[in-house]
């Protein structure tokens, strides 16, 4: 594939308008449509991308033969427009989390298979020179045998917030399903997996249906244990911290340390860019090359897949195994 890659995006305000300026500065693609649910929305779109706007995303698909397109509506619209761009052969990428439901995220990546289109999922926070290099530190086994990880998501969102349609259980869930998510991924990513959690939710600072306060105990598959702290209902806290800590050595956002002493390593850029231009750049050569982009549908499952058993763990009060969550529809 040598002409321009004609992209498109679905839920233009918000973070769509993050995702059209990444695609607007990649060369070799073109930004020539949006859809959103309200010509509002999509008259600033037009304006400024010189794009076409449609309030109906099938329409969009059927009438640009378009390449790829971005998903950023709300979490639980995200199966029935993914499905709905594979069947017009549109490759999508898709905002974190794939999903809400889990059959819903499965049957995302069976159409994705079964159309031939390459499904990514959205998770940025990988994409950058330390973090990658943490992850290839891990590989090498440059920290040891990993005895503790964890991750702390400590924000404020306000009640207004959650007055619409945020915190519902059937498009957004709470803050483990949102805010959290992409840590919940690094921690699983930079470990290698998670196979075993057992959570507490609870809903403290806010009228909300979903949780503002999660506390996820973790067995890692390496072995390992650790922990996910997440919530929206604090104000000046630190917001964010990934570590891990080995018996050779730790790693703890931005800082790392071999034999108790903390050393400067050459960090290792992300083959395609960092943050979320670099994963969109990623996920357009994955269309052009017909390879699976370095988050596909399957990678960015795991993540909502931890997240579910947590929600399912803290319903039954137990732990619950990671692979049990399809067993547990009712809990999650």
């Amino acid at each position: 594939m040598t002409d321009p890659i004609r992209y498109g995006i679905v839920g233009v305000s918000g973070y769509g308008s993050t995702h059209a300026d990444c695609v607007e500065a990649i060369e070799g693609v073109e930004l020539v449509a949006g859809a959103a649910t309200s010509r509002s929305s999509l008259e600033p779109f037009e304006a400024e991308r010189g794009a076409t706007g449609y309030t109906d995303h099938v329409e969009m698909l059927e009438g640009e033969d378009l390449d790829a397109v971005s998903v950023c509506t709300p979490s639980g619209t995200h199966a029935e427009i993914t499905i709905d761009a594979a069947r017009a052969g549109v490759h999508p990428l898709v905002e974190k989390p794939l999903d809400v439901r889990i059959d819903r995220v499965d049957r995302m990546i069976e159409v994705a298979d079964e159309c031939g289109v390459r499904l990514g999922g959205v998770f940025q926070r990988r994409f950058t020179p330390e973090r990658w290099t943490a992850r290839q530190w891990v590989d090498e086994g440059r920290f040891g045998d990993m005895i503790l990880a964890d991750t702390a998501v400590k924000y404020h969102r306000s009640q207004e917030y959650y007055d619409g349609w945020h915190g519902t259980r059937d498009l957004d869930g709470g803050v483990l399903l949102q805010q959290a998510s992409h840590f919940v991924d690094l921690l699983q990513w930079l470990t290698g997996g998670i196979e075993r959690v057992d959570a507490t939710t609870d809903t403290l600072a806010h009228e909300m249906e979903c949780e503002d306060v999660a506390v996820v105990t973790v067995e890692f598959e390496n072995g390992a244990y650790g922990s996910i702290e997440a919530t929206t209902a604090v104000q000046g806290a630190t917001r964010e911290r990934v570590e891990l800590n080995g018996t050779d050595g730790s790693y703890s956002s931005g800082t790392f340390a071999l034999d108790g002493e903390e050393v400067d390593p050459d960090l290792e850029e992300p083959p395609c860019g960092t943050g979320l231009e670099g994963q969109i750049r990623d996920f357009v050569a994955a269309v052009r090359e017909d390879r699976p982009p370095l988050v596909d549908g399957r990678e960015a499952r795991d993540a909502v897949e931890v997240v579910l058993a947590a929600y399912a763990s803290a319903s039954l009060d137990r732990a619950v195994r990671v692979d049990e969550v399809r067993e547990f529809a009712a809990h999650t």
